[in-house]
């Protein structure tokens, strides 16, 4: 359809060619006929060059349309390349994650399978234990163990670590529990003696260890914030045939070293092997820390306790009020030679968080208040909980977070 512009230019053209014509022929230039020619000439000639002026337009146009298209696409193709290599990048970081993992998952079966066979090594006849006192539970087997930790019936419990005097939790100890096929709860004291009479101790250790390490790297997918004690047995430090393979382990999963804190016992701390202290000492040079609990005997060699990699110190509440009432010598220095309140620092001054644990009753917390302990742990600030599967299969639902 003509737009009007179209119409007005064709209609001035004609009355110019009227208008050429009529003067011709007034003029008496040339007779009426002629005259009336020479005006449809005009009209020709005004039209082409009007076409001739619109072509050139449209070309000029067309061209700068065509420029126009050409830089699109030039960034078109830029934004393809940069994208490609974008995706390149993810391509590539997906499947050095996917060769991370498989290596990992390869580590991490080989270290089970060669657990799971030793125990079934130790494997004759049943062995069971006498029952433990005070446990109500009956005697254990320990093939009812062996299948628990080879099903992967292991459970994790949490206690929370609390700061002083807000009582924010900050960290959890974990404890290791096993269930036999009917969901009953194996204690430690319940199996302890029938894994020892079997002399598959170390082996047991080492399992719980392990399983301890698989639940906190799914604890921490949704929050790198928390911070979990995982005991860890001497046998387990000097087990030559084991650590190994572990300490790879934990070399491939260096990214939980903010969040795993190895504990040991002072008496296991005093009594390891050289073989002990060189693994200790290997899983310090991967970022990890290491706490001793159960301390006793306060007047310890905090210095070595430092190189070795010791950045949190447990003493039972009452232990530690009691060493502050009797002026008892702490950390090499005599007796009643450091104030109350200033042995916090002195174990601050060795690189060690002091906490008081196994703290029961408010009167406790006002005598470590008096001393500016950072932490305490006990029930009278949360008992061990477990972490149920849904927690850890739902972990960006239901995380376990440090309070606010």
């Amino acid at each position: 359809m003509p737009r009007a512009s179209d119409i007005l230019i064709v209609l001035t053209y004609a009355m110019i060619a009227v208008v050429s014509a009529l003067a011709f022929e007034r003029l008496g230039l040339m007779s009426t006929s002629f005259a009336w020619m020479m005006g449809a000439g005009v009209f020709l000639i005004a039209g082409q060059a009007h076409s001739a002026a619109a072509r050139a337009i449209e070309r000029k146009e067309m061209i700068s349309e065509i420029d126009a298209l050409k830089a699109a696409n030039l960034d078109l193709a830029e934004e393809m390349a940069e994208a490609q290599a974008r995706l390149d990048t993810i391509a590539d970081t997906i499947r050095a994650e996917a060769h991370q993992r498989e290596e990992t998952l390869t580590n991490e079966v080989r270290v089970l399978e060669d657990l799971v066979r030793r125990m079934g090594a130790g494997a004759g006849a049943p062995i069971t234990s006498a029952k433990p006192a005070n446990t109500g539970q009956s005697p254990v087997n320990m093939d009812i163990v062996r299948d628990a930790l080879a099903a992967n019936r292991v459970d994790l419990y949490l206690q929370p670590i609390v700061s002083l005097p807000q009582r924010k939790t900050y960290f959890y100890e974990s404890f290791s529990r096993l269930r036999d096929r009917a969901g009953n709860i194996i204690t430690p004291a319940a199996f302890i003696r029938a894994a020892e009479d079997a002399g598959l101790m170390a082996e047991v250790d080492n399992l719980l260890l392990f399983r301890c390490v698989q639940i906190v790297r799914r604890l921490t997918q949704s929050d790198r914030r928390i911070g979990i004690f995982c005991n860890v047995s001497l046998r387990s430090l000097a087990d030559e045939d084991f650590f190994p393979n572990f300490l790879d382990y934990m070399r491939r999963n260096s990214d939980l070293a903010s969040s795993l804190i190895f504990e040991v016992s002072q008496a296991a701390f005093e009594a390891r092997t050289p073989g002990a202290a060189r693994n200790m000492g290997r899983l310090t040079d991967f970022g990890f820390r290491f706490s001793v609990d159960q301390m006793t005997d306060l007047n310890s060699d905090f210095a070595e306790m430092q190189r070795a990699g010791v950045r949190f110190a447990k003493v039972e509440g009452q232990r530690l009020v009691s060493a502050i009432r009797n002026e008892e010598p702490i950390g090499g220095l005599s007796a009643g030679s450091i104030q109350p309140e200033d042995i916090p620092s002195l174990f601050a001054k060795f690189g060690m968080d002091l906490i008081a644990d196994k703290v029961e009753q408010e009167q406790t917390v006002v005598e470590l208040l008096d001393i500016d302990t950072g932490f305490a742990q006990g029930h009278l600030f949360g008992e061990p909980r477990p972490v149920r599967d849904e927690i850890l299969d739902e972990t960006t639902t239901q995380p376990i977070r440090r309070s606010a």
